[in-house]
């Protein structure tokens, strides 16, 4: 095959492989989709949670408010409470005073009672009756003074009996408006007592149940916002694995004008970007699947692709594999404990890796200690 036809192949191929990059890179994933549909989730969690600290705050506005109306109607059972202690204690101190006025009127009723009995008995005293019987006129006195106290003191009796039961009457009344008035304050501090626990019921229920709606539409969101953070580190590991195959790309030798063998290096090189980024495993590429390439299994799936290599070698089999010295455009370095290749002056190398994420790097490394072995004509 003609030169130029070589290097248009290799060209071809190379451009092929960035158009793929590209197009991996511009095409939008199905993960950029579902990680679409998951902040639309979100924004809609997001304003379902502020709607209900919107209501939430609503409520507790009202609560301020109902507090407020809270403290009136307990302050006013508080004062009906006072007023019930104060009503009692003057409802007690009525049927004690109302107990001495009876006991005071039975005993005037009883006092002139015996008074009466005893002035029947003795017949009402005359004033000729008492100077006929008086010894002198001191004891006409005496005798007089005597009738005139009896008089007096009875008509006091009848005075007391009639105040009495006059009093009795009037406490007997005030006793009555009393109790009213306490049934009236007990059932009145029974009510207020009964719309106070109502209200402040009520009020408690509708926030709990506003915070229970928050509190699994916040719940949902953080499940959105943790599954939108898994697709974007998804998406960012992918980004950084074709940047990462960009690079390899990148760093990979681009074939001389010229050179000969164009098309079988150009599959060699295409064969090691694919797998320029992968993770060295030890064991990798010897076969089984390992998610993972060591040094000989690279570069035996590398050299493979080319045709230049029917089965993987360990890098012991690389010491004799081939022909003996460097090649022109490929040459393999080998010990019995590692493998690296040169490719048009690039090293392709496992212990790159770590310096640019590539297996490929233009930096050199000494040759001291390996043996150098390459394809026949490469």
């Amino acid at each position: 095959m003609p030169v130029s036809l070589r290097r248009l192949l290799a060209l071809a191929l190379l451009a092929a492989l960035a158009a793929a990059v590209l197009a991996g890179r511009s095409q939008p994933p199905a993960q950029a989709q579902s990680l679409a549909a998951e902040r639309a989730s979100a924004a809609r969690l997001r304003a379902a949670v502020r709607a209900e600290e919107q209501r939430i705050a609503a409520t507790r506005a009202g609560l301020a408010e109902a507090q407020q109306r809270l403290n009136a109607l307990v302050a006013r059972v508080q004062r009906r409470q006072a007023q019930l202690a104060d009503t009692e204690g003057r409802l007690v101190e009525a049927r004690v005073h109302l107990s001495r006025l009876q006991r005071k009127e039975a005993t005037a009723k009883h006092t002139l009672r015996e008074n009466l009995v005893a002035s029947y008995k003795a017949g009402r005293p005359t004033f000729v009756g008492v100077v006929v019987d008086a010894n002198g006129f001191a004891d006409l006195v005496s005798r007089m003074e005597f009738v005139k106290r009896v008089s007096r003191r009875n008509a006091s009796i009848l005075d007391i009996t009639r105040d009495a039961r006059a009093a009795v009457f009037r406490q007997t009344g005030r006793l009555e408006d009393l109790r009213t008035r306490f049934s009236a304050l007990a059932k009145s501090a029974i009510a207020d007592r009964n719309q106070v626990a109502v209200l402040r019921g009520a009020l408690l229920q509708r926030e709990a149940q506003q915070l229970a709606r928050r509190a699994g539409a916040a719940a949902r969101l953080a499940t959105v916002r943790a599954r939108i953070t898994r697709i974007e580190r998804q998406q960012a590991a992918a980004a950084r694995a074709a940047a990462a195959a960009a690079s390899a790309a990148d760093q990979a030798p681009r074939p001389p004008a010229g050179a000969g063998g164009g098309d079988v290096v150009a599959r060699v090189v295409a064969a090691a970007n694919q797998i320029a980024t992968t993770p060295y495993v030890w064991g990798g590429g010897h076969g089984g699947a390992s998610g993972g390439y060591d040094c000989s299994g690279s570069i035996s799936y590398a050299l493979a692709a080319g045709g230049l290599l029917a089965s993987p070698l360990d890098s012991t089999g690389f010491m004799s594999w081939g022909a003996a010295g460097p090649g022109r455009r490929i040459t393999v370095y080998a010990n019995a404990g590692h493998a690296f290749m040169i490719v048009d002056g690039r090293r392709y190398d496992t212990s790159a890796l770590s310096g640019g994420g590539t297996r490929w790097s233009s930096a050199g490394r000494s040759t001291g200690g390996f043996v150098a072995r390459h394809p026949p004509g490469y």
